[in-house]
């Protein structure tokens, strides 16, 4: 998915300073800091519509779901033209339980991009949440041209013609080298992962999510992994955990 916009802040004094801490903390992924430091230039410049991105994007990062959806709402009061390209959105919809809205905010991507794999797996993780895993099939949008290794593979094991097994033995055997080899690698572990979660299979999901987040495949694609997708996938991990340590203690 696409990279983050440029901040493209009007400054003043205050606003800044404000700003060159808020850089500090990006750049060290202090996700609470710079919410706290995009709260106090929000109150000095409230029209400014990147500065309700970026708060949306870090309290996603900080697992803030709802606080997210709301920024990413005013967003789109102040740039509506915007709207149908927030793909970020939809994946704080999904985790703050809006499963139905999620699913509206990825039928729109379409329109902004309709070649994106991960566009209608995502549609579909939502739709298995707000409808059935029979009706996120029968409605999986068709993409054809998703250009990046292992992302059209990937939407064959949604649409049921593979199995997870046979999509991470093609993995296992790609002919792929270096940054190309990570991305293949990254995206068929999370896509794996989460077509587990939408399964009711949350075991088997831990485990490829888990491998998905290794900051060690990362390092290892950088220029092939999209960063906002590697914290989506320790985020997705994270909240396996916690369903499973509650289930846990609710058969104590």
């Amino acid at each position: 998915m696409l990279l983050r916009p440029a901040l493209g802040l009007a400054q003043d004094d205050a606003f800044d300073k404000l700003n060159v801490q808020l850089r500090g903390a990006l750049d060290k992924d202090d996700h609470q800091q710079a919410i706290t430091l995009l709260d106090e230039m929000i109150k000095l410049k409230p029209a400014i519509p990147n500065l309700y991105y970026y708060r949306a994007t870090e309290n996603f990062f900080a697992e803030n779901f709802r606080q997210s959806v709301d920024d990413f709402d005013q967003l789109i009061k102040l740039q509506p033209a915007r709207s149908d390209s927030l793909w970020e959105r939809g994946i704080s919809c999904y985790y703050a339980g809006d499963y139905a809205d999620g699913a509206k905010q990825f039928l729109d991507y379409q329109n902004y991009h309709d070649q994106d794999v991960e566009n209608s797996v995502w549609r579909y993780l939502c739709l298995a949440k707000s409808d059935s895993l029979a009706k996120a099939r029968e409605t999986l949008i068709n993409i054809e041209r998703d250009s990046r290794p292992g992302l059209q593979e990937v939407l064959e094991l949604y649409r049921g013609n593979v199995t997870p097994e046979k999509l991470l033995e093609q993995m296992e055997a790609t002919k792929l080298t270096g940054e190309a080899a990570a991305g293949y690698r990254f995206y068929t572990l999370l896509y794996v992962g989460l077509y587990y979660v939408a399964e009711g299979k949350d075991d088997l999901a831990a485990k490829y999510l888990k491998m998905a987040a290794d900051p060690k495949l990362l390092e290892a694609g950088p220029s092939r992994i999209s960063t906002y997708m590697w914290e989506t996938a320790g985020i997705a991990h994270r909240d396996i955990l916690r369903r499973q340590k509650q289930q846990a203690d609710g058969e104590k």
